[in-house]
């Protein structure tokens, strides 16, 4: 989230919601948010927001801020819906913000359902926040937090779509298995019904086929050795070490880029 616009000089805190007055309950919510009583603070920031259009306030200031105090107390579902409805302004700069904090919000809720096995609904909640990251840079093009989350978006957007793809084959593996397994039991079946006499020529057969394939095997063993290996020749194991070296490689690239979450703070009002 964004860090705030406020100044740092505290207020007493008023727990009081002026609910006719917007100006009066945005001061209220911001004294309570600077003392970390979020729901307080939201609870004012939603009568600010409720009673700003009749006095030809913006109302998405508030919106924005009751959004950010939701986020705080791990609303996440009631934050993105405010953070929504925060987008309705001509206020650019706070538009941006809106954008980028929805995005991160976005996130959160793709978490929550990659935790729970719906690897479907993160991924297309991972494709919504690069969406809401994009429209934050074309407002603000040197903001580099959204330009990391936005890549991050992506690749686990990506990262979701492989985890359900992987969980659709599950079943269909597992049919097969039961298939193999049933196919063996009946097989076994049918060897146990075999009378004695035909146990007896298949076990000639067998041992009649068996006498070229050690012929074969004993022709093998007399073939010399294969020759050792060239000096510039890679052995599998020096293979492997080298596809574990690029993979760790790879990693510490991706391990640079993390995603810039901080703690949500409300904006400057403009009322």
């Amino acid at each position: 989230m964004k860090r705030s616009l406020f100044g740092l000089g505290a207020l007493l805190l008023s727990t009081t919601v002026h609910a006719t007055d917007p100006r009066a309950a945005l001061d209220t919510g911001a004294e309570a948010y600077r003392a970390q009583q979020f729901d307080a603070a939201k609870k004012a920031f939603f009568a600010a927001g409720t009673n700003a259009a009749s006095a030809q306030l913006d109302p998405a200031v508030a919106k924005y801020n009751e959004g950010s105090a939701a986020y705080r107390v791990g609303r996440l579902d009631e934050a993105a819906e405010r953070l929504a409805e925060a987008l309705r302004t001509g206020n650019l700069p706070l538009q941006q913000r809106a954008w980028y904090n929805r995005g991160d919000t976005l996130l959160g809720q793709m978490a929550t359902q990659e935790k729970q096995g719906k690897f479907d609904e993160a991924r297309k909640l991972a494709g919504e926040a690069a969406t809401h990251f994009e429209q934050a840079i074309l407002l603000d093009p040197a903001d580099a937090d959204a330009k990391v989350n936005y890549e991050l978006s992506l690749r686990w957007q990506q990262e979701m779509e492989r985890k359900k793809q992987e969980q659709e084959q599950q079943p269909q593996q597992q049919d097969q298995k039961q298939d193999q397994n049933k196919d063996k039991n009946k097989q076994d079946q049918q060897n146990q019904q075999q009378d004695p006499q035909q146990k007896q020529d298949d076990q000639q057969q067998a041992d009649q086929q068996q006498k070229p394939d050690q012929q074969q095997q004993s022709r093998q063993d007399q073939q010399p050795a294969p020759a050792e290996k060239k000096d510039n020749e890679m052995t599998t194991e020096e293979a492997l070490q080298l596809l574990n070296a690029m993979r760790q490689e790879e990693q510490a690239q991706r391990d640079k880029l993390r995603l810039n979450v901080g703690q949500p703070e409300p904006v400057e009002k403009d009322w």
